[in-house]
């Protein structure tokens, strides 16, 4: 005998209702299986606590201001390379697929298009033939080069071996390999004023939180704010200073040209110097401006005695500033060793730089960049007292990963500053008229 199976008793209903405005509209029994699913789960929720979409937000959120000391050490001594890393690391042993428009190529190599010539079959490109001509001349069959394993990478700096068959042209002289530039082999120069190079992904500002603490935030608001009144009081200043010096301009254009000055004057001077003719006036100061002839023996000996002046007065200064130089060996000495000391120290303790926010490091950017164009300045990420949200429910994203990652490239020299093209120029298309419709001979 088998144990009996338990039915479990259900309310009685039909699934299928394929209308309602007929006789039979509404009927005695209703599927009401998602109506009591659903009163199920909420009894449970109940049972352990509360509904979910009912509780509030500090019952479903915690607010962890200092965080954990174990998770910052692990974060600090262990380096883990972004993921974008990663993916431009990988090497694919697939070549990549070839983006121009070509012929279609048949399976013996022999391109095939729609050409008169093609369709025989008879014809062979110019460039398959060369390479059969090339082939032939290695002496290697074409089975035996595209069998030849291909790299998947390629080094342009490469010292290729030599071929042991004789050049095809002996008279040329032989291919230069390429030569490594040393600049390959620096790191890249940051452009930080103290030349460290800012972190991949930095260290996120307190008052940038979605529910910062009013003080970080008011901290961020004054400073942000300052900083835009800084550059609004340089941009009205430098308008003001254009202003005057347009102002001045066309005063000085607006005054009037001084008396007994003509351009026909000039002009007739000028036409007369240069057709080899010269007034009786020009003549006369010529003749009477005096030539230089032989320097007597008192002016060649005063001039030697002021040249050895000159030089032993410049001898004396520097043996002057020789002897301060001496002097003061200890004081330089010792501010030498004090610079050395203070490189070491900051060179030995990354973890206070770390500690400091990005934001704060990239205001002090050394003056020359790397490029002709100026690093773009980073973007304003600060929110005001009404755009504050205080539930993860309500709360919308800020800033892009991709553009911060960008310009830390272009900050830590890596990259260099480009100007955005929108409009491309386009290429310079010249339309002309066949005459050959012109061309006609009388039969």
């Amino acid at each position: 005998m088998s144990d009996p199976v338990a039915v479990v008793q259900r309310a009685p209903s039909q699934f299928k209702q394929p209308s309602r405005k007929g006789k039979k509209a509404w009927r005695k029994n209703v599927d009401i299986t998602e109506v009591n699913s659903g009163l199920e789960d909420i009894r449970d929720e109940i049972i352990q606590g509360g509904v979910l979409a009912e509780r509030p937000a500090e019952q479903l959120f915690t607010l962890d201001l200092a965080g954990q000391d174990a998770v910052k050490n692990e974060y600090r001594n262990k380096h883990k390379p972004l993921k974008s890393e990663e993916i431009i690391a990988q090497r694919s042993a697939i070549p990549a697929v070839d983006s121009r428009k070509r012929k279609s190529a048949a399976a013996d190599g022999v391109a095939t298009g729609s050409s008169k010539r093609s369709k025989n079959g008879a014809y062979v490109p110019y460039h398959e033939l060369q390479r059969l001509k090339a082939i032939a001349a290695s002496g290697t069959t074409a089975a035996d080069q595209d069998s030849a394993p291909k790299s998947a990478s390629y080094d342009p700096w490469a010292v290729e071996p030599e071929s042991q068959s004789p050049p095809a042209l002996p008279f040329l002289e032989p291919k230069k390999a390429p030569k490594l530039p040393q600049t390959l082999q620096h790191p890249p120069i940051s452009l930080a004023a103290n030349g460290k190079p800012f972190p991949s992904v930095g260290k996120p500002q307190a008052g940038k939180s979605y529910n910062p603490a009013f003080e970080d935030w008011d901290a961020l608001v004054s400073r942000e704010a300052q900083k835009e009144f800084e550059a609004e009081q340089k941009r009205v200043q430098k308008a003001k200073e254009d202003e005057e010096r347009m102002e001045k301009a066309l005063a000085e254009a607006a005054k009037p040209e001084p008396k007994g000055v003509d351009d026909d004057d000039y002009e007739s001077a000028w036409e007369s110097e240069w057709d080899g003719i010269q007034s009786e006036s020009e003549q006369a100061s010529y003749l009477d401006k005096k030539r230089p002839g032989r320097k007597t023996p008192q002016e060649r000996n005063k001039m030697r005695r002021r040249k050895e002046a000159e030089a032993r007065a410049k001898w004396e200064k520097q043996m002057r500033k020789k002897e301060e130089q001496q002097k003061a060996i200890k004081s330089l000495t010792r501010q030498v060793e004090r610079k050395e000391r203070e490189r070491l120290q900051r060179l030995a303790a990354p973890a206070q730089d770390d500690e400091s926010s990005d934001d704060e490091r990239e205001e002090t950017l050394r003056k020359k960049s790397f490029g002709k164009n100026p690093i773009p300045q980073a973007p304003l990420e600060v929110v005001l007292a009404d755009e504050l949200q205080d539930s993860l429910r309500a709360l919308r994203p800020e800033g892009n990963l991709l553009g911060d990652r960008f310009r830390k490239l272009m900050v830590n020299g890596k990259i260099e500053a480009r100007k955005p093209v929108f409009q491309y120029k386009k290429p310079k298309r010249e339309v002309t008229e066949k005459w050959s419709y012109k061309d006609w001979k009388l039969r």
